[in-house]
C-alpha cells in the first residue's frame, strides 16, 4: 500500500510539473511575440522621428525630397521605406507634411 501511494505521488508530481512547464513555455512564446511587435513599432517610431529631425535640418533643401514606390528619397538617396501615404505642402515658407508609415503610424508635421 505504501509503495502504491508513493508511486501515485510521483505520477501526480510529474503531471503537475509537466503542466507548469507547458504553460510556462506558452506564456514565454506569447511574451516573446508581444515584445517583438513592440520592438518593431519602436524602431518604426525612431526611424520616423529621425526622418523628421533630418528634414528639419534640411528645410532649405526640401525640394530634393521625393516620394516614389512607397519610399521616401532625399536627393535620390533612400530616406524611409514602407510609406503608404505622403503629402507635402508649402504655404508661406511653412512646410506641412502628412505621412503614414506602414499603416501603423500616421503623423502631421509642420516646420
Amino acid at each position: 500500500m505504501k509503495n502504491s501511494f508513493t508511486l501515485f505521488e510521483i505520477i501526480l508530481s510529474i503531471i503537475i510539473s509537466s503542466l507548469v512547464i507547458i504553460y510556462s513555455l506558452a506564456y514565454s512564446k506569447e511574451l516573446l511575440e508581444t515584445n517583438k511587435k513592440a520592438y518593431e513599432l519602436e524602431v518604426k517610431k525612431t526611424n520616423l522621428l529621425s526622418t523628421k529631425v533630418f528634414l528639419q535640418k534640411h528645410k532649405k533643401d526640401i525640394s530634393k525630397l521625393s516620394y516614389k514606390n512607397s519610399n521616401l528619397y532625399f536627393d535620390n538617396n533612400l530616406l524611409l521605406e514602407n510609406i503608404k501615404n505622403f503629402n507635402l505642402n508649402i504655404v508661406d515658407n511653412i512646410i506641412f507634411i502628412e505621412i503614414n508609415l506602414d499603416n501603423t503610424i500616421k503623423q502631421k508635421w509642420s516646420f
